[in-house]
């Protein structure tokens, strides 16, 4: 009981000590308990004794500064005790960086690790100064994360330089292409005005060969054709009934009935069939040996509809009769079509004239086949099909000569946007990163796909697809860049679809470090890149506490 008398009387003093100093010598801001430096001239005494709180309510007497009664609403008056709850003790923290809590955990018997030196805990004493041996791990840490950013910074460096590099490859490369667009269109443009034009002609050459004896022979005979197919077609549909008709006749005819009508046709319609029976007298007649009849072959139903499918208008630009021939003829002979792709459109109406006489003289004297017709489109003839080739190969190559463009266009956008403020994630486009975790090695593409693969089987499952960076983060910023996320991944058994989100951090060399799963088939990985070693100077006020960075200031 007396100890308990005792400590109370010492804790009284403690609490005291600070008016009874006040009387006996003047205060100054430094003397006050947990008073920030950085708010040093808000306390300057006056010349009236007084001090107004800082949010400007009240006016009090200096000395009830720290008297363990909260008399300013904002605790401004109390920054050394706990008897404002919303006032903020500072600690000094000698050999380590300064730091504050609330006053609320002033000498409450815990230690906070804010105040390593203890001071928080002035009253109970429960807290030894430890700030000298924090204070060298610390700087020991932070001398390592400062040779890791630095190494790193320097790999980033070469990140950033083949970057630039690569962007003016790329913006060289794009208007190298964007002038080649501007040629391959005038030739473009070129080949469909010479096919519209070979186009027209041949219609017209075509439209003439129509009018030849032999073509509207070839659509009569094609018309007789049809009109005896489906002449026949009736016929044996009528001779089919008929033979239905005297089938039956013959199953129930009477042999005893004389009707000499129906007798004859039924006899006549067996001898047709060859069902009638032989009789005794016939049979033990000799067989006599009859010359075989020919039999005319049937025309098969197929013969005829290919004769009806036959293109006529193709057979018009055939030369001749001989349509099998060599392929090395056909090769001698398309030389001179495939010409036409090189003849400039001002001279190809003379250079028409000279190839198909000089064709149909090389046919005559057999040194080639006839001319060929196209296999794409055989009636517009080899040459509309050689100006249609020649149109569509230069229009592919526009086409994929503008696509190239976009690729290129889309590059470029993401350099100045999405792969860091001065494209050093570039570099890392499609760079893999993986990691043996249990019995799956995980895989992470930069800007790719993120994979799960069985170290048993080879079963791999989709873990997601790059869709963005940390969209919690101001754009451009440091932090905006820790974070990557992929989703969309396979879905789980009974589960959301297979998504990760990435963790990165300033490192000397790209490396997936730990993998854990906080939710159902939702990953998390940690990663380091020196693609994150920003230089001191950018990091300052993006990796740092606000705390830390006020703390700084203050100091």
């Amino acid at each position: 009981m007396p100890s308990l008398a005792l400590f109370s009387l010492v804790f009284l003093l403690a609490y005291s000590a600070p008016s009874l100093a006040a009387e006996n010598k003047p205060v100054t801001p430094s003397s006050i308990r947990g008073l920030n430096p950085a708010l040093y001239d808000k306390y300057e005494p006056n010349p009236a004794g007084t001090f107004q709180c800082l949010d400007g309510s009240k006016i009090i007497k200096y000395s009830a500064i720290n008297d363990d009664y909260c008399d300013c609403p904002d605790g401004s008056d109390e920054p050394g005790t706990s008897a404002c709850h919303n006032g903020v003790f500072w600690c000094k923290n000698q050999g380590h960086i300064p730091g504050q809590v609330l006053s609320s955990r002033v000498n409450d018997g815990i230690c906070d690790p804010e105040c390593c030196d203890g001071s928080d805990e002035w009253a109970t004493g429960a807290c030894p100064d430890k700030c000298a041996e924090i204070g060298k791990k610390f700087r020991e840490e932070e001398e390592a994360i400062r040779k890791t950013r630095k190494t790193g910074s320097k790999v980033r460096g070469t990140y950033i330089k083949w970057a630039q590099g690569e962007k003016t490859r790329l913006e060289s490369e794009l208007e190298s292409k964007k002038k080649e667009v501007k040629d391959k269109e005038q030739e473009v443009e070129k080949a469909r005005v010479a096919l519209e034009k070979t186009e027209s002609k041949s219609k017209e050459d075509l439209e003439k060969k129509k009018l030849s004896p032999l073509y509207q022979s070839l659509l009569t005979h094609r018309l007789t054709l049809t009109r005896l197919r489906s002449k026949s077609q009736r016929l044996q549909s009528e001779l089919d009934t008929l033979h239905s008709l005297l089938d039956e006749l013959s199953k129930g005819y009477n042999p005893n009935y004389q009707d000499m009508a129906v007798k004859a046709a039924v006899v006549g319609y067996e001898e047709l069939t060859g069902k009638a029976a032989a009789s005794p007298s016939e049979e033990e007649k000799p067989q006599v040996d009859q010359p075989p009849q020919e039999q005319e072959e049937e025309i098969k139903d197929w013969e005829l509809d290919e004769l009806e499918r036959k293109d006529l208008e193709g057979l018009l630009w055939q030369a001749g009769p001989e349509d099998e021939g060599d392929d090395d003829d056909e090769e001698e002979g398309g030389l001179l079509w495939k010409i036409d792709e090189y003849i400039p459109d001002s001279l190809y109406d003379s250079w028409e004239g000279v190839r198909d006489t000089a064709i149909e003289w090389m046919i005559r004297l057999g040194l080639i086949g006839k001319k060929k017709a196209s296999k794409t489109s055989i009636a517009e003839g080899p040459h509309v099909a050689a100006a249609r080739e020649k149109h569509r190969n230069l229009s592919n190559e526009l086409n994929k000569l503008n696509n190239a463009i976009t690729n290129t266009e889309n590059t470029l956008e993401k350099m100045d946007k999405e792969y860091g403020p001065q494209a050093e994630w570039k570099k890392l486009d499609g760079v893999c990163v993986d990691k043996v975790s249990g019995d799956y090695t995980y895989e992470l593409c930069f800007f790719g796909k993120a994979t799960q693969k069985s170290n048993k089987d080879g079963a791999t499952n989709h873990m997601g697809t790059f869709s963005g960076w940390n969209t919690a983060a101001e754009q451009g910023s440091f932090d905006y860049y820790t974070k990557q996320l992929y989703k969309n991944g396979a879905r789980c058994w009974n589960g959301p679809l297979r998504s990760v989100a990435v963790d990165l951090s300033c490192g000397t060399q790209n490396a997936l470090l730990s993998i854990s799963e906080p939710e159902k088939c939702e990953y998390r990985y940690k990663v380091t890149t020196p693609a994150l070693c920003w230089p001191d100077e950018t990091e300052g006020g993006e990796v740092k506490s606000e705390d830390e960075e006020k703390i700084k200031e203050e100091l």
